[in-house]
């Protein structure tokens, strides 16, 4: 269905870009602010409707910085139950104040939204963010897990890194017609390096808290509602991780042998939507699990997003390792949340690298050896006892034995 002939474009402003102002229930309103010098802007940029019953393709295309609605509150249902991030835009009136005020009032909510993004104690933005690379139509998995949320409050960042012409910038861009709180953005040339393409995409956030998702994987249904209450639990910390099942197309588990992560990876059998999956944990930080890659959390990854970029975000100079090279900062500089809950299906593709495993495994002992020294006085500023120390070379070994007891730095959230 075509939307322009339902709305009445009013004060039609050319290229100047105004505070746009969606109205429900009402035509040919016009609206200006109270102006104390002369040489102020008054003009909003309002658009007219006579209801909600298109409202996502109204907030996909006009992307309104005030929604008004005037009457009775149940002729606007969609807009009632509509995420926390258009409901505080919302101004309702019984009966339609004076035009003056009417007009100051909606320009006041845009300033006071836009000095306050996503900051809100019990509803929290969440960024979900994910790098795409020629990615097909697989993403729709993770966009249906997203629509699929217990916890509406979300914004999706995609980044496309893709140099395939533009194809794969188009599909996305089709995508994000479909639901107002996706937003696709492409770097003027293409970067192949994945860290730098990940801390594009957070910089782009406007949520507080920030959640990973590759582009062909998927989130349970309560994943960011069980992140926004690990959260909640824990305010003193800035990373939060959560259990994670890795599984093939045909929704099969894999899985690690015994004693995987040094000796601390476990297995839970967990049923999810009438499937029965192997949800694995790294388990615990502890002075062996933070210094590989295979024992550091893996998804879901969760940073406070003030956190992250008091880090200084991914690594833009790693091409792979990111995840772990991160993982590290974020350990040497704050508390981390862990989840032992099922949260995200990580699908595990037929085509492994083997040169970029290999890349991999190289760099990570390269970081690894970077920060040893720091890890181990980070333990001990956490009273956490670092049993992988080796005093006489000053070094971690992983071939010390285990303690009958383990010591560990993490908190572990009961959501």
């Amino acid at each position: 269905m075509i939307l322009t002939p339902l709305a009445d474009k009013l004060f039609s402003t050319g290229e100047d870009k105004l505070p746009v102002i969606c109205i429900f229930g009402r035509r040919n309103l016009r609206l200006v602010t109270t102006a104390e010098e002369d040489f102020e802007e008054r003009r909003l940029d309002c658009r007219c409707y006579s209801s909600d019953s298109h409202l996502e393709r109204i907030l996909v295309r006009d992307k309104p910085d005030v929604i008004i609605t005037t009457g009775n509150r149940v002729f606007y249902p969609n807009l009632a139950k509509a995420p926390f991030e258009i409901r505080r835009k919302w101004l309702h009136y019984d009966t339609l104040p004076d035009l003056s005020r009417l007009g100051t009032s909606a320009y006041n909510l845009y300033v006071t939204n836009m000095l306050a993004q996503g900051k809100a104690d019990d509803k929290p933005l969440i960024t979900v963010f994910t790098p795409t690379y020629k990615t097909g139509e697989k993403i729709r998995r993770a966009f249906r897990s997203l629509k699929e949320q217990t916890y509406t409050n979300w914004e999706w960042i995609i980044v496309d890194d893709s140099d395939d012409g533009g194809k794969t910038f188009k599909m996305l861009c089709s995508l994000a017609g479909e639901d107002h709180r996706i937003e696709v953005f492409k770097p003027w040339e293409h970067s192949g390096v994945i860290g730098r393409v990940k801390n594009w995409a957070c910089r782009l956030a406007k949520g507080e808290i920030l959640v990973e998702l590759d582009h062909d994987d998927e989130l349970t249904d309560d994943a960011l509602e069980t992140v926004v209450k690990g959260f909640t639990q824990f305010r003193e910390a800035g990373f939060l991780y959560t259990d994670c099942a890795e599984i093939y197309e045909d929704h099969t588990s894999h899985s690690y042998r015994d004693g995987w992560a040094f000796g601390y990876g476990s297995y839970t059998d967990v049923e999810y939507r009438g499937r029965m999956y192997k949800s694995g944990s790294a388990g615990n930080i502890n002075a062996k699990t933070i210094r590989h890659i295979v024992s550091t959390p893996n998804h879901i990854r969760a940073w406070r997003r003030s956190f992250y970029e008091s880090i200084g975000g991914h690594n833009k100079e790693l091409h792979v390792a990111d995840d772990y090279e991160i993982m590290v900062r974020t350990f040497l500089r704050t508390r981390m949340i862990r989840v032992p809950k099922l949260c995200y299906l990580q699908y595990i593709g037929d085509t492994a690298q083997q040169e970029r495993n290999r890349d991999i495994h190289r760099l990570v002992r390269s970081i690894r050896v970077h920060y040893d020294r720091l890890i181990h006085e980070r333990l001990l500023e956490l009273g956490c006892e670092d049993f992988a120390w080796d005093e006489k070379n000053a070094c971690s070994d992983y071939h010390i034995q285990n303690p009958a007891v383990e010591s560990h730095a993490t908190l572990i959230a009961g959501v």
